[in-house]
């Protein structure tokens, strides 16, 4: 009884020895989160955007949204508390190690659902933008030391991920792509960037009165670059994407809506593509651009296939046709067209596949050669 008695003797200090005991393991290991406290941050973001890749498929499911808007539920709190604690002192410790990890992940999870999603419209080269704004979350951090130049860069990023995601959901809401829409868009990611940051004040006055402006104000710089990337058709024109593309020697329509294709296929190191490169053009004979664009359900719009070929003589691209057709979406692996372009001289050409705003969705670049004798052909199911 005598141990019994020397640790209280009943469950209470029972309970005071075992919280003395793991007190200095809890030491070590909260000196441990706090000496590595950066690396584990990187390794949420990037934990986070790997996470996403596969779990997000298309912007119109209830699952896709309900992950998207649980990360910014979630994003919001974070950022919410860091700053009630700078506020108010020491009310939060036990949560103020773990809060920037888990808005990193949330950001990370974010980013690379969205990137996802808008990596499927548009081409490479503008998604490259997704890329860049993810590496500038790995490294932003580690260059903003003060807790003010830190708020100012998580608000900055939280808007330009909720901008990003109301861009892509409005649309879905509202069956309908183009300018207006965007612009509601953007309207309705100011109303709640707004409504968030008048929340932020209340809540901790004190602190953030005079940095609440210069938060607004990079509001403001993010909304206006936004829009000019938009109407220049930098930003893809989700939530439209291109599920397959190709340029094909002949598609023939069959019976139970498929479309049978005979094409010149890919060399094996041009892994990224099925159709090839190059393309024996027979003299006067025809060319057909295949298109697979996914749209929601219940949208409907017009999309237009443009052809372009590179002019040597003037170094630019010139338009030699465009056709257009509509799309009705709602089905997983896109709505199906094609066009037809005859006579094609040899050079460089490139079909596009574009919005009536003239925004890419898709671009399929070939090298046209003339040829006396049918290739050897692949034939595949579209």
């Amino acid at each position: 009884t005598t141990p019994n008695k020397a640790r209280g003797g009943d469950s209470a200090g029972f309970s005071f020895y075992i919280k003395e005991y793991n007190t200095p393991m809890r030491g070590r290991l909260m000196h441990l989160w706090r000496q590595y406290e950066r690396h584990i941050a990187l390794g949420a973001l990037v934990f986070g955007f790997i996470l996403d890749s596969f779990l997000l498929t298309r912007p119109d499911q209830f699952l896709d949204n309900a992950i998207l808007l649980s990360y910014l539920a979630i994003a919001g709190g974070a950022i919410l508390l860091m700053t009630m604690r700078a506020a108010r002192g020491s009310a939060e410790n036990r949560l103020a190690p773990f809060l920037p990890v888990l808005l990193q992940f949330c950001f990370g999870s974010l980013s690379s659902g969205l990137l996802v999603l808008y990596f499927r419209s548009g081409t490479f080269a503008q998604s490259l933008l997704f890329f860049v704004f993810l590496g500038a979350l790995l490294v932003g951090n580690e260059f903003l030391k003060s807790r003010y130049a830190q708020f100012r860069f998580n608000i900055a990023i939280y808007y330009i991920l909720l901008l990003c995601y109301v861009a892509l959901t409005v649309p879905v809401l509202l069956h309908s792509i183009g300018p207006l829409v965007f612009i509601l868009s953007g309207v309705v990611s100011i109303g709640a960037i707004a409504l968030y940051l008048w929340v932020l004040l209340l809540c901790a006055r004190q602190e953030l009165v005079r940095h609440i402006r210069p938060a607004g104000v990079i509001v403001g710089l993010v909304f206006v670059v936004f829009n000019i990337l938009y109407f220049i058709n930098i930003i893809p024109p989700v939530p439209l994407a291109m599920r397959e593309l190709g340029i094909y020697h002949s598609v023939l329509k069959r019976s139970d809506g498929s479309y049978t294709a005979m094409y010149e296929p890919a060399p094996w190191w041009e892994f990224w593509r099925d159709t090839s490169g190059h393309y024996a053009a027979m003299p006067n004979g025809s060319t057909f651009c295949f298109s697979s664009v996914f749209a929601p359900t219940d949208l409907t719009a017009p999309i237009y296939h443009k052809w372009e070929y590179y002019n040597p003589a003037t170094s630019a691209w010139e338009e030699r046709s465009r056709l257009s057709f509509p799309i009705s979406g709602g089905r997983d692996d896109g709505y199906r067209g094609f066009s037809i372009k005859t006579g094609l001289a040899p050079g460089e050409w490139r079909c596009n596949v574009e919005t009536a705003a003239g925004a890419l969705i898709g671009r399929v670049s070939f090298t046209v050669n003339i040829s006396s004798t049918t290739p050897a052909l692949s034939q595949k199911t579209l």
